[in-house]
């Protein structure tokens, strides 16, 4: 061929091109089919980091979650409460008018003389009494207390033989419980308390997994959303092209060398384009249901409201990362893996109570105390204080209920649940290594995949290139072109849902291998006597 016709071949192509492109600009705002106009919604873009800070502000699944590891910590410091002091105070008044038969008569005093009617024997007495008991760890109950009493009455009106009237009594001692088989030692009496704390780290770590289960599907839903845009955008650029070629065959019809088949098949195409526009951006609109029940915390706000990507997919890296070193990190640091441990920890800690409580019961008991009498009550405490009277009792108690059938089956209980903790921990071992392996599976399969769509792009560019030089030869009808120009666009769209797959397939990987939280830059903060946080703390790579 001659240089003249390649010339030719250039310019006519340039014109199309230029002639394109000057129909896209005046044509935009019609072509362009905005959320707004179309279902009358109103987009919001938000960048990947701003989605991950509005569901750790918002998320009301995490929240759920967050006040049970409150209400965990709430019960652990019931559980110390257990062991807090006990003040005790009590007191009582007593008017009494007894009539007394013969023999307490005389023992109160009474003369043999006859009577016509029983003698009424008048008594008035107030008394009160204060302690403090402490439980200890041990299962020690220790009791110190005071009692102290005013006693009048027909007796000790009469002097002699009372010295005092009335008379003030106090009393000062201290009694010691201690069990020696059931409820002995810190494993029985801090059972409780190692159960609540261990409900606490259960319940922490339950939220933990709540937080990565909602990253990842928020960050799957980012990245699928990233792909029905930017897919919204390829198929805008298919309507571009074809209302482009329209306004080709209605100019070559127009100086008499197209004719009006092509015509009618460039609008069938404009009309086709704006179908998938159209159904692109309705996919947009399905994929909305994630993030919004995520991000925001009120119903109002999602009305009207659609949230837009405005990052573009993150391009797809080497994952270099070996086989065993993922399940390694998976069985190390997934919290469900480690709630699983704990669970089988505190059922451990359940039957040791259990075993115990099987016991019979064998207490030691041992009081001590000193006594004063006097005519006043800060007397009678000196001369208690000086041991004008004391007592010292010391003895055993044995009780064990007959059968014990409550305490065996409690602690038969007890052993089936620790053996379903070991099977429920080893049951989660096996879901781990077959979790990663799968997204192991998944991710390699979704690089390939990405690596044939490009070149599936690649090779229907060359075919459009190819198509349309054979147009502007006349060799090829405009249907030829657009079909080409939208292979291209099939091709550009299955390449943009392999890099979002690869890009759920990663943050599947790294839900399950316990490293997302770090992936994605989010912080876990205790503060003292509050709620755990989850903060940002850098942008996700």
């Amino acid at each position: 061929m001659s240089l003249r016709y390649y010339i030719l071949v250039w310019v006519n192509l340039c014109r199309f091109w230029l002639g394109g492109i000057l129909i896209c600009l005046w044509c935009a705002p019609a072509w362009a089919q905005t959320f707004e106009e179309t279902f009358d919604l109103r987009p919001v873009r938000l960048t990947m980091r701003e989605v991950l800070v509005r569901t750790l502000a918002k998320s009301l699944d995490v929240k759920i979650h967050q006040v049970d590891v409150g209400i965990a910590e709430a019960q652990l410091e019931a559980a110390w409460g257990e062991f807090d002091p006990v003040f005790k105070m009590g007191g009582s008044l007593l008017d009494a008018r007894t009539a007394q038969n013969a023999q307490e008569y005389v023992q109160t005093g009474g003369l043999l003389i006859p009577l016509t009617d029983p003698n009424i024997f008048r008594q008035r007495s107030l008394t009160g009494e204060m302690g403090l008991e402490w439980r200890m760890p041990t299962g020690t109950t220790l009791e110190v207390f005071t009692r102290a009493g005013s006693f009048l009455n027909d007796l000790n009106r009469q002097s002699p033989p009372a010295l005092f009237s009335p008379e003030q009594a106090a009393t000062l001692g201290m009694s010691l419980k201690q069990p020696l088989l059931r409820d002995f030692g810190f494993s029985a009496n801090l059972a409780e308390v190692r159960v609540s704390r261990l409900n606490a780290r259960i319940a922490d770590l339950e939220w933990q997994q709540k937080l990565v289960d909602v990253i990842a599907a928020v960050m799957r839903e980012y990245y699928a959303l990233s792909f029905v845009i930017e897919n919204i955008e390829v198929r805008r650029g298919v309507l571009a092209f074809a209302k482009t070629l329209l306004h080709e065959n209605e100019r070559k019809q127009q100086e008499g060398v197209g004719g009006l088949a092509e015509v009618e098949e460039a609008k069938v195409g404009v009309a086709t384009a704006r179908e998938e526009v159209v159904t692109a951006m309705g996919l947009a609109i399905e994929r909305q249901r994630v993030l919004k029940t995520q991000l925001l915390s009120v119903a109002q706000e999602a009305q009207g409201m659609l949230f837009v990507p405005s990052d573009a997919l993150p391009p797809a890296i080497a994952f270099h990362s070996s086989r065993s070193r993922c399940l390694a990190e998976a069985l190390a640091a997934r919290p469900d893996h480690l709630r699983r441990l704990q669970d089988a920890e505190k059922q451990d800690v359940i039957l040791k109570y259990m075993r115990n409580q099987a016991l019979p019961r064998l207490d030691l008991k041992a009081t001590l105390g000193a006594s004063g009498l006097d005519g006043g009550l800060g007397g009678a405490y000196g001369r208690a204080f000086e041991r004008q009277g004391y007592n010292a009792s010391v003895g055993f108690e044995f009780s064990i209920p007959l059968g014990n059938r409550t305490a065996r089956a409690n602690r038969d209980v007890a052993e089936a649940r620790k053996e379903q903790a070991v099977l429920a921990v080893a049951r989660s071992e096996m879901q781990v290594v077959a979790e990663v392996e799968e997204a192991l599976g998944a991710l390699q399969a979704a690089a390939a995949r990405l690596s044939y769509t490009r070149e599936s792009v690649a090779a229907s560019e060359l075919l459009l290139a190819a198509e349309q030089k054979r147009f502007q030869q006349g060799v090829a009808r405009s249907f030829d072109v657009l079909r080409a120009r939208r292979q291209v666009a099939d091709a550009r769209s299955r390449e943009l849902a392999a890099l979002a797959d690869w890009n759920a397939a990663h943050t599947v990987l790294r839900a399950r291998t316990g490293s997302l939280l770090e992936h994605a830059g989010v912080r876990l903060e205790r503060p003292s006597k509050e709620l755990p946080l989850a903060v940002p703390a850098r942008p996700v790579p």
